[in-house]
């Protein structure tokens, strides 16, 4: 709803300028004249050729427009209107003795706004000059209220931004800075656990455990930031990385050291361009992340598919689904919290994951499997040709 305030704003807009082209004289001075009486500016032209240039030095606000006319006719001169920047959005109401369905079909075709038959009612023709004025400048209102709600909303996205960029700057250097005392107090701790004649294999086991944990979030939250504040440093030069023999090699390394087992079908090269320890760490980081849902005995399938312009790879964890709400958040920082074993979140791990993927143009997801049998993380990249 436009409010009292908004409708004398639109008032103070109104020029009520109207061009009446005709090359009737009597249609011209009947037209002019009973418009002239309800306070309208009137400028009138025999000729589709005057109009246009008056028009192009003094646009009016809607134009009453004959068809039948010597020269330019009143179609031709329309979409002369339509066709340049300045006339485009004027109303024009088309005055003609035509009264085919066909030619007030062409009237709308080339960009009327409206039709009156001729001989025409004084009450009507009034009537309608009227409607389409106030449409005309509540188009011309809004237009302008999306002008500055526009400007502002620029403006608030540059506070904003700029905001946004001293605060990354300050993680940055937070993330950098600490490690410093942290090294100092894990060295510390380290040669106490080391000096003592107790017994603290316990306590040295949780204390290695909180040390690289604590490590692997403070690089991990440094890497997030670095990738978001400077993308450019990671995809200027990349290289073709095979993730088959990538993901082989990791596998290694992972089997020994959990008790869920892990299946590869190695049936096709996965080509990325990437950089390969920011990939090898995305996938380690989503492996584990899956690992860490899982009980013991429990498996993980890793298969290859392709499609003429994509590849996938699939990571399917056999043996627990996600709670709606664990999908939803399973890429949040520290968002997932229902884990099977271990303690707290995920960490970075599963937000890192994805902003190197995407990074290097891949998309992430997960979901849960359609047979009720746990869920799977796919991962996607566009076709690349062999170098």
């Amino acid at each position: 709803m436009i409010c009292k305030a908004q409708r004398k704003d639109i008032k103070k807009m109104k020029k009520n300028r109207v061009m009446i082209v005709d090359d009737e004289p009597d249609n011209l001075n009947i037209l002019e004249s009973m418009l002239r009486q309800e306070g309208y500016e009137i400028s009138a032209f025999p000729r589709g050729d005057l109009a246009l240039n008056s028009a192009l030095n003094n646009p009016p606000d809607i134009v009453l427009l004959d068809i039948r006319m010597p020269g330019m006719d009143g179609y031709t001169l329309c979409e002369h209107f339509k066709n340049n920047q300045l006339l485009k959005d004027i109303p024009i109401i088309f005055l003609s003795a035509l009264a085919d369905t066909n030619d007030k079909v062409h009237a709308f075709n080339v960009g009327g706004v409206d039709y009156v038959t001729k001989p025409f009612s004084e009450h009507e023709v009034m009537s309608r000059v009227k409607t389409h004025i106030q449409l005309r400048h509540y188009q011309l209102y809004l237009e302008e209220l999306v002008r500055k709600r526009t400007e502002n909303l620029t403006e608030a996205h540059r506070r904003l931004k700029i905001w946004d960029d001293a605060k990354d700057q300050w993680l940055s250097l937070l993330a950098h800075e600490i490690k410093t005392p942290l090294n100092g107090i894990f060295g510390s701790m380290q040669l106490i656990i080391e000096k003592t004649s107790d017994d603290l294999s316990d306590l040295k086991n949780i204390y290695n455990d909180s040390m690289q944990r604590l490590v692997k979030l403070v690089d991990d939250a440094l890497l997030l930031i670095k990738i978001k504040v400077d993308s450019t440093n990671y995809t200027s030069e990349l290289t073709q990385i095979n993730v088959t023999h990538l993901l082989g090699d990791m596998l290694t390394s992972i089997r020994s050291t959990t008790d869920v087992h892990i299946e590869f079908k190695q049936r096709y090269d996965m080509l990325v361009l990437g950089q390969q320890h920011l990939l090898y760490q995305a996938f380690q980081d989503l492996l584990q992340t899956v690992i860490k849902c899982l009980k013991p005995g429990h498996h993980i399938d890793i298969n290859i598919k392709k499609t003429n312009h994509q590849q996938f790879l699939y990571i399917w964890a056999n043996g627990h689904r996600l709670k709606d709400n664990d999908i939803e958040s399973f890429f949040y920082p520290f968002g997932q919290r229902t884990l099977y074993r271990g303690s707290g979140d995920f960490g970075l791990r599963p937000a890192l994951a994805k902003s190197i993927i995407k990074l290097f143009k891949g998309s992430v997801s997960v979901k849960n499997q359609d047979n009720d049998n746990g869920f799977v993380i796919e991962i996607c990249f566009p076709i690349i040709d062999r170098i």
